[in-house]
């Protein structure tokens, strides 16, 4: 019988503008072998904020898309969570100084980790054996679109390493890691021209880095 993982993720686990043969949990999958079957469940512009004020909602949550449901539904062997780029923005518009309200995620930073436990919550509540892993995501560049910001990622990864550390039978794998440790130029060239998505020679870093960690545990 096959381990099944499940990844979940926004648009970089989704594959944003590569092939389906080129995203990370395809490339995971060939790594891994014929004992593995890597599911993809990444949803584009999604975020782990799940948010209503009087205005709307706020972003795109994951937990609402169908997607997620399915995720849940496969009741994984494995789980690889990697979320937060897009609630890494302040809803700035791309031309004018204007800040759009319901996409400023990062102004409600302080509920982020506790709506990051209920998607670890739902995995549990669907099968209590699973092995959950939250990958730190990769950093972002000078992104073309500027409500994207490196520096409100890197607030939130220290949120998910504390709840990584305060949560019993979780895992960390430090994505992000694996591409901050190279030269700036290296960096720039596994990313495609939006500077926030990885092109297929970033997939590969990812994907190796995320295979590596498993065998570290699993």
């Amino acid at each position: 019988m096959k381990t099944k993982i499940v990844c979940m993720g926004d648009s970089i686990t989704e594959g944003f503008m590569v092939e389906e043969w080129e995203n990370y949990p395809y490339k995971l999958g060939k790594l891994l072998g014929e004992d593995y079957e890597v599911i993809n469940k990444g949803q584009c512009s999604t975020c782990v904020l799940n948010i209503e004020t009087k205005e709307g909602l706020m972003g795109i949550p994951y937990v609402r898309q169908d997607r997620y449901k399915e995720a849940l539904e496969e009741k994984g062997d494995i789980y690889l969570i990697m979320l937060g780029t897009n609630d890494a923005q302040d809803g700035m518009d791309d031309v004018e100084d204007i800040v759009y309200p319901l996409f400023n995620m990062i102004s409600r930073k302080e509920h982020f980790k506790e709506h990051y436990l209920r998607i670890i919550e739902d995995i549990q509540r669907v099968n209590e054996a699973a092995k959950i892993y939250v990958c730190l995501p990769i950093p972002i560049q000078k992104c073309i679109w500027r409500k994207h910001k490196e520096d409100y990622l890197a607030d939130l990864r220290e949120i998910m390493k504390e709840m990584v550390a305060e949560k019993e039978g979780l895992n960390l794998i430090d994505v992000y890691g694996a591409f901050a440790a190279l030269p700036k130029e290296e960096q720039l060239s596994l990313y495609r021209e939006d500077m926030l998505h990885p092109n297929p020679k970033g997939y590969d870093l990812l994907a190796e880095t995320i295979f590596k960690n498993l065998h570290k545990v699993y």
